[in-house]
């Protein structure tokens, strides 16, 4: 290898010596860096993968690995700053609120989906803590999203946009918080006449309330 000034360092499992930009950041490390190169580290992952297959993803640790993952990717999309805790943390604080007898239940139900453990927030508005974090079964968690969605709170209440029916003869108002809720009230779809400003069944008429707003000022 020709000398360029660049930092070379020989790698724990293959013995190549390589430029120290083919090694990954590893903080606990002396130099900073891991003793296998990129390649390596890639073909031990490809090898532990075909020797154990999804096994991992079925075991405690996969469990909480997948938890912690999904939590930090959530927090850096919704802005919310870095995790306040490790994986280690995480993985105590789970053990000490009853993670055990949920992936219990997990296992014995033949791993169905809606039993799986996991974590919601308690304020969604907020990011991840100790203070807003609870353990429940998958279902739970989108069960309690649905609520939220549907009684106008949290982000996916935010994400709402809510409608008014309008009565043609006497022009009251009644607001829905979302397009969904309206339907599920009145037994049938409004999409067209949300989209087409026409008269439904019943002589209303349908407007988001944010268009109508805009039109009135």
């Amino acid at each position: 290898m020709a000398d360029t000034g660049e930092v070379v360092k020989r790698c724990a499992r293959c013995g190549q010596s390589k430029f120290i930009c083919e090694f990954y950041a590893h903080r606990a490390a002396l130099d900073g860096y891991m003793g296998k190169c990129k390649e390596c580290v890639k073909l031990d992952v490809r090898q532990n993968y075909a020797r154990v297959g999804m096994l991992y993803d079925f075991s405690e640790k996969g469990v909480i690995r997948v938890i912690y993952k999904t939590q930090k990717r959530h927090q850096k999309i919704r802005g919310h700053g870095a995790m306040p805790y490790s994986k280690l943390e995480l993985s105590a604080w789970l053990y000490s609120n009853g993670f055990i007898s949920a992936f219990d239940a997990w296992v014995n139900s033949g791993h169905k989906k809606d039993l799986k453990p996991s974590v919601d927030r308690l304020n969604d508005m907020k990011g991840y803590s100790f203070e807003n974090i609870r353990l429940v079964t998958w279902l739970d968690n989108r069960r309690a999203q649905y609520l939220d969605i549907r009684n106008g709170t949290g982000t996916g209440g935010a994400r709402c946009k809510p409608v008014l029916r309008v009565s043609s003869l006497t022009g009251a108002l009644t607001e829905y918080i979302s397009y969904s809720s309206a339907a599920r009230d009145i037994g049938y779809s409004i999409e067209y006449q949300l989209k087409n400003r026409v008269t439904c069944r019943n002589g209303f008429f349908w407007t988001y309330k944010d268009q109508s707003q805009r039109e009135a000022a």
